[in-house]
């Protein structure tokens, strides 16, 4: 089997162009999942071009967050509904996710950011759709490949644990192991109560890691056994990065991060603040060139409440492009030190 081309993108603007031409390319089917598509120009561009998809006879079906559409980008709240109505009307399947079943909440959304363009052709990473990431820091990339229905399969997946899909549960309690197969790498899921696939498969990657280990968040919050990992690794002489962004758009999480990064410098990690406006990416690799990348942070949520999904991927390649770019963002950061983590040097929210 021919193994996977990719192409990585660490500016949003370039990785939304892309994703508009790979759409204008979709002769059959496209499958959008996103836990926030907000209103502005992107939006508007790519909202124009599937509703021409569709009445081209595409196959066109975007699901989005019904919580991360609204919360994402509050001023924009009422514009997105009016812009998913207008799709829906221009024969895009819409589906709106309302988490709803045995032992899900509305505190479990749908946090998954993928893009699939007939069987060829998937788009990933951390950026949801809208105008605002575009001053952000994010990772994201462009598989090319034979996927045959592995994303439609994704898409009714997910589809089964909303409420609001009348033909919610078949799929979902049948198959709650569902494999994802993508050539030679594999799609990672978490599901509140049933798939903790990316959590495990981080916890293999740090202590399988022989010389080094290196992790991006936005939010950095391990639970008890994957911090012990690294403060392990570290202490055994492994080389270990952590990197995330100085500030969030939560200030309780910046100082949650901070008194977790602490604790790491104590045990020798390198841990790097970003100080550009958000450093939004999601991904961690270690020197065997093993590699997980997609929408999971590093939190409970992410781990253990939220819908994510990631890709499980080796390539060496990848993984040295993945740390070229760590070393031109150290520029945008700030390295730890030792100093108490609640000193007003390290204070001073800013939204």
């Amino acid at each position: 089997m021919q193994s996977l081309q990719h192409t990585l993108f660490t500016d949003v603007a370039d990785f939304y162009g892309k994703l508009l031409a790979s759409l204008q390319q979709a002769e059959e089917s496209i499958h959008l999942i996103y836990f926030a598509f907000d209103s502005g120009e992107w939006a508007d561009k790519i909202g124009d071009l599937l509703q021409e998809k569709a009445s081209s006879g595409v196959a066109v079906h975007l699901m989005v967050d019904e919580i991360g559409m609204a919360v994402d980008n509050l001023r924009n709240a009422y514009r997105n509904r009016v812009l998913l109505s207008r799709l829906q009307a221009g024969g895009v399947q819409v589906d709106l996710f309302r988490p709803a079943g045995r032992r899900l909440s509305q505190f479990n959304r749908l946090h998954v950011k993928v893009c699939a363009v007939d069987q060829g052709t998937v788009l990933m990473g951390g950026s949801n759709i809208g105008d605002h990431y575009l001053g952000w820091r994010d990772t994201n990339i462009c598989l090319k490949g034979d996927f045959g229905d592995t994303f439609a399969r994704l898409y009714g997946y997910l589809r089964q644990f909303s409420s609001l899909n009348a033909t919610r549960g078949t799929t979902a309690q049948a198959n709650p192991q569902l494999d994802l197969p993508v050539q030679d790498a594999s799609l990672l899921l978490t599901v509140p109560g049933r798939r903790q696939d990316i959590r495990r498969t981080l916890l293999e990657l740090i202590l399988e890691a022989e010389r080094s280990v290196n992790i991006r968040s936005w939010y950095f919050l391990p639970d008890p056994e994957i911090l012990n990992a690294l403060l392990s690794q570290a202490e055994r002489g492994i080389d270990v990065t952590v990197l995330f962004s100085d500030r969030t758009r939560v200030p309780f999480i910046d100082a949650a991060n901070r008194l977790v990064a602490h604790k790491l410098a104590q045990s020798g990690v390198c841990v790097q603040r970003y100080r550009g406006r958000y450093m939004h990416a999601k991904e961690a690799w270690n020197d065997k060139g093993q590699i997980l990348f997609g929408s999971a942070n590093i939190d409970p949520w992410a781990l253990g409440s939220n819908f994510e999904c990631d890709l499980q991927l080796h390539d060496s390649a990848l993984a040295q492009q993945l740390q070229q770019a760590l070393y031109a963002d150290r520029d945008n950061c700030v390295g730890w030190n030792f100093v108490r983590p609640w000193q007003p040097a390290f204070s001073g929210f800013r939204l």
